[in-house]
């Protein structure tokens, strides 16, 4: 495990491990101080106080990398006695989402800023790693009015069947984390970023770790994972 502290208060982190002791660990070390501390529990309210500016970490890492794993471990070790999908998720009165919320965190993947849906892809030839099938453009509106402590209307990509489903209201916490394939790439989501972790996992295990995912959760064949 190495960490890498920036002068600009920017954070890189090359993780090989997803050992709870070592979200633990990160989170004890470099949680910002103002949220050093802070207790986790129902009394926590998943609002801005009045003044508050929301912290904003970029976590990047390649598919099946375990970004989501780790995620849903740190939004815990921030605090909360609940952390789970915005609306309850698919199945309990909600919606098919990708957004993980906690009394104090919002996590939100950025696979819901694709250009086009997975029939899309075809037509252009392109894959979802390539940045041509990204909205920079909506992606840095959203992050900088949620800095700003607004409410956004947030796209939804749907991995189960490919699609772009209707949009879903995301409102600003303390944490907002933003994880997915690209979030460095458009300089100004960079400029609004204050901590950025970089996840690098072996490619066997990345591999083997994708395959598992994509066929047991969302319903991939082995040629369409190998073919993306």
């Amino acid at each position: 495990l190495t960490y890498t502290i920036y002068p600009t208060m920017k954070l890189s982190v090359c993780i090989g491990a997803l050992a709870a002791t070592t979200v633990s660990a990160f989170t004890t070390s470099f949680m910002p101080a103002g949220l050093r501390g802070v207790q986790s529990g129902s009394a926590m309210q998943m609002a801005l106080k009045e003044g508050e500016v929301p912290i904003i970490i970029g976590l990047a890492a390649d598919s099946g990398c375990g970004k989501s794993t780790f995620m849903r471990r740190v939004t815990s070790t921030f605090g909360g006695d609940v952390v789970g999908p915005l609306g309850g998720g698919f199945g309990n009165g909600g919606w098919e989402t990708n957004t993980l919320v906690s009394d104090l965190t919002t996590v939100i993947c950025l696979d819901d800023y694709h250009l086009n849906d997975r029939q899309g892809r075809k037509v252009s030839g392109l894959t979802a790693l390539n940045t041509a099938e990204q909205k920079f453009d909506l992606m840095y509106e959203h992050v900088k009015a949620l800095k700003e402590g607004k409410s956004v209307m947030k796209p939804i990509y749907n991995h189960v069947n490919g699609t772009l489903d209707e949009p879903e209201k995301i409102e600003p916490t303390p944490i907002i984390i933003i994880e997915g394939l690209h979030p460095f790439h458009d300089d100004r989501v960079r400029e609004l970023i204050d901590f950025s972790l970089y996840l690098d996992i072996s490619p066997d295990v990345k591999l083997n770790w994708k395959i598992q995912r994509d066929m047991e959760e969302r319903g991939h064949s082995l040629e369409s994972i190998m073919a993306s």
